[in-house]
């Protein structure tokens, strides 16, 4: 072939070759009309005794390069050795082909396409060189790997089943038999509905259910016939059938297949050598009425002698497929040795243990959750989840899907109009359709309020995840004591017009509650600058809105909006983070705290993210001693704080300042920190007089800082006699106190501390 004909990247490649390589005989041959071929001797540097066990390697071999004329140099070229007596056989790395091709040799165990986007021709020829003294030297396969397993290129089609499934079944079958060979049937679907094919796109996707010994029923054939007939042609629906399973006696096998049988003659001769005895078997096959389709599964089991690589077992399986129609076989059914085989690959199927190996999830199924609101975040949580093998959901949402929330919703456009925890769990199970288990996903079309009502389904939760953003379904999962203890309470939602992502995580027995969790998150504004700017921005929006403060605060924002603008990437971005943090939850149970996870993302200053995760202890519940209709909830460090102040004071009192907020529906105040006493307070073993000095600067800018959510919310002071009741000159300065709270509505609160614990004393003008 003339060379000036081809394009130049091959005749630069060329060129190349004929410099480095002058006395290999470079030469240029027509091979089709995609393909230009490149025939060379090269030189093999072979041991000093000579190739390993006579291995036929020579110390001269010639070999192929086979290139395509359009896609070279991005696809690297096919290489083989030019010679039919070589030996594949006795060798590893080799791609299997027909039995009428040559030796194709496996360079790369990665993408070859790759390894040559670095690399010239000149080093794919070295690398070949390398390839055979490997060979020569038997060191194709490094000490540490397992039997290389045959290696399937371009296979006509898939074969679906649980590997440990059918090499168990082989096992079984020669402890009972003493080793020999065998058949049996295969229960079998051939995979052709839309929804498979994104799973399994080819041009032929088998699913094996199970392997059978004895003959199919005639009942069970006739249910299968009829069920074909009824789907006919149609390309949607799965068509059942039945297929083969055959294997060799329990005889170690070494040979190694560099090529394949592509008719059922090849193949009827290629079990012969490894002691199977298709044609009995499949005339077995055909008398019992087994055949319902054209093509025809065949599995071949061999025992090789060791762990296949990547296996955990010696038992290598070889898939195929008969294209035995009635045109290949004779009048009287039989087939005909031109009937075609092709080859096929096997995959496992995906099980959840499998997504959860797959997305390095650990071994074991994680406790059942509920997802309570599936709209945008809520939906990609769970299915984030779900591809993760966390299909143990119970989806809980009223509404259906519109038009608009497509563009940020998980679904596609194929589930408008339907509930969004139905459609959920819908797109699930096409996902493990082939799963064999229970997937646990259910859904429940109702409010969070009704689902609620139904205590049986929350005893069996594990955790509850709410993805509502809203503040009533918040308020509910606060205070409604039908939601048990031992359930792990979280809430998601994105913030800040999605530059904040907000997870709340509650701790053991509801300690941190969601509520401690949102009071620390206010707090946050205080030391974190994205979480000031966030409560900031809130209390603006709020007086521009002339909406109340503090107890109607939402912290989210509900993606259902029609006019909320927010794109699908910042709800994914946060959402992505969700599951992520979701599955930390063993690590922060062991913690004994609950947990705020934060992540940012800004694209002001061009792209920039974040993600942070902050412990919160459990809190100290107190009942009012004045008014016992309130509570206090005291955060720890506010508690360690003031012990540390009150060591310091020793025998003498000490105080100042609570900070947090008070949530008057609830009857609630959240102390987050403590301010200690001015520079102007005076303290006695007997007394303490709290001063103002750099009280009002201070408490100016945590509100600023915060948005107004964290201010004052009430008196501290240390009793060192130990003491809990409050003293005639305590009482005085509650009434002072009073006489200016109780006019805005708001409590007056005393804390007291002292050796017998903590006392909280609210008062508060009824009505």
């Amino acid at each position: 072939m003339a060379p000036e004909t081809l394009p130049e990247s091959i005749q630069r490649g060329l060129g190349e070759l004929r410099r480095e390589y002058s006395m290999a005989g470079v030469r240029c041959l027509s091979w089709n009309e995609y393909y230009v071929a490149i025939a060379l001797n090269i030189p093999v540097d072979l041991p000093s005794r000579g190739p390993v066990d006579g291995l036929d390697i020579r110390p001269v071999e010639p070999i192929l390069l086979l290139v395509h004329k359009q896609h070279y140099p991005y696809q690297a070229p096919y290489v083989y050795a030019d010679r039919k007596d070589f030996p594949i056989a006795r060798l590893p790395h080799l791609n299997p082909t027909s039995t009428a091709n040559l030796a194709w040799l496996c360079l790369h165990r990665g993408s070859l396409n790759d390894w040559f986007a670095e690399h010239s021709l000149a080093d794919l020829v070295r690398r070949v060189g390398g390839w055979l003294r490997d060979a020569a030297s038997n060191r194709l396969i490094r000490s540490e790997d397992r039997f290389e397993g045959t290696r399937v290129e371009n296979p006509f089609g898939i074969l679906v089943y649980d590997a440990v499934d059918i090499t168990k079944y082989v096992e079984r079958q020669w402890e009972e038999s003493a080793g020999q060979c065998g058949m049996s049937y295969l229960m079998a679907t051939l995979l052709r509905a839309p929804a498979v094919k994104v799973h399994y796109p080819s041009r032929a996707s088998y699913h094996v259910s199970f392997a059978f010994a004895d003959p199919p029923p005639v009942r069970l054939i006739d249910c299968f016939q009829l069920y074909n007939r009824i789907i006919g042609e149609s390309p949607q629906e799965d068509r059942l059938l039945i297929g083969l399973l055959v294997w060799a006696p329990k005889v170690p096998h070494a040979e190694y297949f560099g090529s394949l049988p592509t008719s059922y003659g090849e193949l009827r001769i290629f079990c012969e050598r490894i002691g199977i005895d298709l044609e009995s078997a499949v005339e077995d096959y055909r008398n019992v009425k087994a055949q319902l389709l054209g093509g025809v599964p065949i599995v071949v089991a061999l025992l090789r002698p060791q762990i296949l690589i990547g296996e955990e077992c010696a038992i290598e399986c070889l898939h195929f497929t008969a294209l035995a129609t009635d045109e290949c076989c004779e009048a009287d059914g039989r087939w005909k040795d031109e009937v075609p085989v092709l080859a096929l690959t096997h995959r496992n199927p995906l099980t959840p243990a499998f997504a959860r190996k797959m997305s390095r999830e650990g071994k074991t199924e994680v406790p059942p959750l509920a997802i309570l609101g599936c709209g945008a975040v809520g939906s990609k949580l769970s299915l984030y989840l779900a591809r993760a093998g966390h299909v143990n959901q119970t989806l809980v949402d009223e509404a259906d899907l519109s038009p608009h929330h497509l563009v940020r919703h998980g679904l596609s456009p194929d589930y408008v109009g339907k509930n969004k925890a139905e459609a959920i769990k819908e797109y699930i199970a096409p996902i493990y359709r082939l799963n064999r288990e229970t997937l646990g996903t259910r859904a429940f079309p109702v409010s969070v309020y009704a689902f609620l009502d139904q205590p049986e389904e929350l005893a069996r939760l594990g955790c509850m995840i709410d993805a509502t953003a809203s503040s009533a379904v918040l308020n509910a999962l606060i205070c409604d004591s039908r939601v048990p203890n031992h359930v792990r309470v979280s809430r998601c939602e994105i913030a800040d017009e999605g530059r904040l992502g907000l997870l709340l995580w509650e701790g053991p027995e509801r300690n941190p509650r969601l509520d401690d969790l949102q009071a620390t998150l206010f707090s946050l504004g205080l030391r974190s600058d994205a979480v000031a700017r966030w409560l900031i921005s809130h209390r603006r929006q709020q007086a521009e809105e002339r909406a109340a403060a503090l107890e109607e605060i939402g912290i989210g924002m509900s993606c259902s909006s029609t006019t909320l603008r927010l794109a699908d990437d910042v709800v994914s971005f946060h959402a992505s983070l969700f599951s992520a943090g979701y599955k930390q939850r063993d690590v922060w149970a062991k913690s004994g705290a609950g947990v705020i996870q934060l992540s940012e993302l800004s694209s002001e200053k061009g792209i920039s993210s974040g993600a942070c995760t902050i412990l919160v202890r459990g809190v100290t519940v107190l009942s009012s001693r004045a008014n016992s209709s309130w509570r206090v909830r005291l955060q720890a460090q506010a508690r360690e704080k003031v012990y540390l102040l009150g060591r310091r004071a020793g025998k003498k009192e000490t105080g100042g300042l609570l900070l947090g907020f008070a949530h008057r529906k609830r009857r609630v105040i959240y102390v987050t920190d403590v301010l200690p006493p001015s520079r102007d307070s005076k303290g006695t073993p007997y007394a303490f007089k709290r001063g103002v000095k750099d009280y009002p600067e201070t408490l100016n800018e945590i509100e600023a800082r915060t948005g107004g959510l964290i201010g004052y919310v009430g008196e501290w002071h240390t009793h060192p006699d130990g003491s809990l009741e409050l003293s005639d000159t305590d009482m005085t300065a509650v009434e002072q106190i009073r006489a200016h709270l109780d006019a805005a509505g708001l409590p007056t609160h005393i804390m007291v501390f002292g050796g017998g614990g903590i006392a909280s004393f609210v008062f508060i003008r009824d009505g």
